[in-house]
């Protein structure tokens, strides 16, 4: 065997030796695969890794059935509260023991959704979509039954349709006009000379018949009129017809036959629903897990429950005003009773949890919501008498907050004012087969499938006064507890700046497009001016560092940008910024990738959408609303390559301290790929997981976190102080920075990227402890000006820097008045006009208008402050 090795060996290296087109393809081959070995091994190294846990919990240990038809059953109670239920209206009701003041679940008076624990939206396979509520599917019925659970009860919805409502499973789409005749109208004929209806019941059902049923003589038959399902009430007497007359399934298939019609009973949708209600403390707390869920026909699929639409809703007799928040942007407040008829109720996701369905176009919303809480006050102010706090624990990653108000007229909006939590149990898209844009082609739906979500609302209870401060407070105090925080203060009047570094542009020679990096501040020139603005207390945010810049790599290297400088330059300056106490964090994408290169592949890393095609985020076009291909634009990563990346990332980040971290504090993540979904909550635990990570050994500062996310920072930048301007908002309110105060500083929006008056900028600082934030570049913007980054304005700090001196040493002088970031008091004035009292006893008034407003005597200015000490 040897011998004959050697011989082949031998043969070949001769023909190898003799043939050169034998040469040049091996050595072909061999550049080949070196080709391949470099192009692909650091591909190979982003590497998938599966989801964690999202920490399902199992039910609770029952403890006993609770028999249906006892009025009220108190099932918990705790040192302050009681828990009841009423097994005949399931109403869950929590009453505090020291007032006497109660909270309600449902409204047994009310009409059927108000006498509903829960609402369901469910989609069968044909992608019809129907709603319905716990009252008429499930109560009405006593499909439901009730559990004694520890601290609490269980109540398992078993929301069916008892009886069919599809008029085509009872009744002929065609018959045959003598069958119709004989059938039909002689047979109720015959049943009210037999005494078995009366004449009015005669007639009534023969007048259903002809609201459906046409006679065609030319084709000798009767039809159904109707293409769509024909109004509730006539297919009800015509199923008691059939009811009536006794005709059976038999003779509906034979009929139809006879016109060549096949019938198909549809087995209804049957869903076992388990909602647990405990007392934790002083709180009442809900929990609905799908994963629990028992869904008896797997033609349907739940997408969305509303949990306890009515807690604790209110009819104008019960509360003459009061206010209802949400979390939108900063914070607003619908003022009780205030219905308008040219607005329907108010429904905002959280996160913006709907972005991949939707962001082909604009958002009509300017600000999104970044926490997971609402309320309402029974009353208004010092005047509250009581009120409730949602907070969403678990589950929010696909929540929304649905608000909606009464009136005081008659016929005119809802009985009750109310604001509940709804979330997505499994999330869907109809997707356009010829793409996004086009209105006029095929669609099919595209959908995640039941979600494994262990959905939570923990509900504050007020029993006595209480204000959106207050709920603020209360929310905040939570979060402390909840993550084992500690409030802090740095009492310093400090700006933030945003600095550009590297940008990439598009160039061309002769034609051919190539990608040129252009420095808009190097590490000397951003050097030279922190010189210049020295005697400022700064936090500089350096962004374009890694990985070819802003338009970067994938960031799993912690590659420096050559435009930039040195390597021993950003040691110098970083050096020069510590001696001079202030404070470098250095920019970091980790989902965001703008270049290939470092083993990214769009079509393996990249997450997928509904449509089974990579992500690629663009800018807008402004005329349109619609995505601009004149805009930078991105992919996304896949979550579970994150892991992955932050590790190759960290392994040469040691002498980096200090990162600013744009994107995984504030996005939206999922991935929904046929092939491998990756769910939001999945993607969050990910993210934790990796923020985790990360501040073991780095301090962060981050772009516009949303609430659960302040526990990884230092900096929270960009936080709005505005709300979306709903148009029945009453008031906007601070509450997002309110929560923040003590748990992390933050930032205003850029000064100087705006049209509004600095001024506006420095209210806020005095008013809510925000500091305030510029963006600027070395070099001028008429370098980029015919670029992508045409966007960029008033960024050249040789043109604005004058202005930030003169910005900052009014905002160092009125701080020294109010000498305190600690607030202990918010409230509002009048429209626009806002008290803020701080720890020290200081108030300071703010005046948010463009005229002059009086205060008890004193008139402050448009635009203008009073510091009362």
């Amino acid at each position: 065997m040897k011998e004959l090795l050697k011989k082949w060996m031998f043969t070949s290296y001769r023909l190898f030796k003799k043939h050169t087109i034998l040469k040049l393809a091996g050595v072909g081959v061999i550049i080949y695969l070196l080709h391949m070995g470099i192009t692909w091994l650091p591909t190979l190294q982003i590497k998938y890794m599966s989801p964690p846990d999202v920490g399902l919990e199992e039910l609770a240990a029952s403890k006993g059935e609770i028999p249906i038809g006892e009025a009220e059953t108190l099932v918990a109670e705790t040192d302050t509260k009681k828990l009841y239920i009423d097994s005949t209206t399931l109403n869950l009701k929590v009453e505090d023991k020291v007032s006497g003041k109660t909270w309600n679940s449902v409204r047994p008076e009310g009409n059927e959704d108000e006498k509903s624990l829960i609402r369901i939206t469910y989609s069968g396979e044909d992608n019809t979509e129907l709603t319905w509520n716990s009252f008429i599917y499930s109560l009405q019925n006593k499909t439901y039954s009730i559990e004694k659970i520890e601290n609490g009860v269980r109540v398992n919805l078993n929301m069916k349709v008892v009886d069919s409502y599809l008029l085509e499973e009872y009744m002929p789409k065609k018959i045959t006009i003598e069958k119709f005749e004989t059938t039909f109208i002689k047979g109720l004929d015959d049943k009210f000379a037999e005494g078995a209806i009366t004449d009015a019941e005669l007639q009534k059902y023969k007048t259903a018949l002809s609201l459906i049923y046409v006679k065609d003589e030319a084709n000798n038959c009767y039809y159904n009129r109707y293409s769509s399902a024909p109004p509730i009430s006539v297919v009800t007497q015509l199923i008691e017809v059939t009811k009536i007359i006794n005709y059976s399934t038999e003779q509906l298939m034979e009929d139809n036959s006879d016109f060549g019609i096949t019938v198909t009973l549809v087995q209804p949708a049957d869903f076992v629903i388990p909602l647990e209600a405990t007392l934790d403390g002083e709180d009442f707390v809900v929990r609905v897990p799908t994963d629990q869920i028992d869904t008896k026909n797997k033609y349907y699929e739940i997408t969305r429950i509303e949990v306890l639409p009515y807690f604790g809703a209110v009819s104008p007799a019960e509360a003459e005003d009061g206010y209802i928040f949400v979390p939108d942007g900063a914070g607003a407040l619908f003022e009780l009773n205030k219905f308008n008829s040219n607005f329907g109720s108010y429904t905002r996701e959280l996160y913006s949890n709907t972005f991949y369905n939707s962001f082909y176009y604009m958002s009509s919303f300017p600000e999104s919501l970044h926490m997971p809480v609402f309320g309402m006050t029974y009353g208004k102010d010092d005047n509250s008498t009581g009120g409730f706090m949602g907070i969403i624990e678990k589950g929010d990653e696909t929540a929304y907050i649905t608000a909606t108000l009464a009136s005081t007229e008659e016929g005119g909006g809802s009985s009750y004012n109310k604001v509940h939590s709804s979330f997505d149990s499994a999330q869907f898209a109809q997707v356009s087969i010829l793409g996004p844009y086009d209105s006029g082609g095929g669609r099919f739906m595209a959908s995640t499938g039941l979600m494994d979500i262990n959905y939570t609302v923990r509900y504050k209870l007020f029993n006595d006064k209480v204000t959106y401060y207050d709920m603020a407070m209360t929310y905040r105090n939570y979060l402390v507890d909840r993550y084992d925080l500690t409030l802090k203060y740095d009492e310093k009047a400090k700006l933030y700046l945003d600095v550009t570094g590297t940008l990439t542009l598009e160039e061309r020679i002769l034609g051919i497009v190539y990608n040129k990096a252009l420095s808009m501040t190097t590490y000397k020139e951003l050097q030279d001016i922190l010189t210049d603005l020295k005697e400022i207390p700064l936090v500089i945010n350096y962004m374009g560092v890694f990985n070819d810049g802003i338009q970067s790599k994938v960031m799993n290297r912690a590659d420096l940008t050559g435009a930039n400088g040195s390597r021993q330059q950003l040691k110098d300056l970083m050096s020069y910024i510590e001696s001079n106490q202030q404070e470098l964090f250095l920019q970091t994408d980790f989902s965001r990738v703008y270049e290939k290169g470092n083993g990214f592949k769009t079509s393996i890393h990249g997450m997928y959408n509904f449509d089974n095609y990579p992500v690629y985020i663009y800018g807008y076009a402004y005329n349109s609303g619609i995505l601009s291909s004149l805009t930078p634009n991105y992919n996304v990563l896949n979550p579970a390559y994150l892991t992955s990346v932050i590790n190759g990332f960290l392994k040469g980040a040691d002498e980096y301290k200090n990162l600013y971290i744009g994107d995984l504090a504030s996005g939206y993540f999922a991935n929904y790929g046929k092939n491998k979904i990756v769910s939001p909550a999945e993607a969050q635990a990910i993210i934790n997981q990796n923020l985790d990570k990360i501040t073991e050994t780095k301090t962060l500062s981050l772009n516009n976190p949303e609430i659960n996310k302040i526990i990884y920072g230092k900096y929270a930048t960009n936080i709005s102080r505005e709300s979306s301007g709903y148009s029945t908002f009453s008031v906007e309110i601070p509450f997002r920075q309110l929560v923040m105060n003590g748990l992390i500083a933050y930032t205003t929006l850029n000064i100087n990227e705006t049209a509004v008056s600095t001024d506006y900028f420095l209210l806020q600082a005095l008013e809510l402890g925000s500091y305030p934030k510029y963006t600027i570049t070395a070099k001028s913007l008429d370098l980029i000006k015919n670029s992508v980054h045409s966007d960029f304005i008033s960024r050249q700090y040789s043109l604005i820097g004058k202005d930030m001196k003169e910005f900052y040493k009014e905002y160092e002088t009125a701080y020294a008045k109010v000498n305190s970031m600690e607030i202990s008091n918010h409230k509002v004035l009048a429209d626009k006009v806002y008290e803020t009292t701080y720890a020290n006893g200081v108030r300071v008034i703010t005046n948010y208008n463009k005229y002059p407003v009086e205060i008890d005597g004193q008139e402050i200015g448009a635009l203008g402050y009073l510091i009362i000490q």
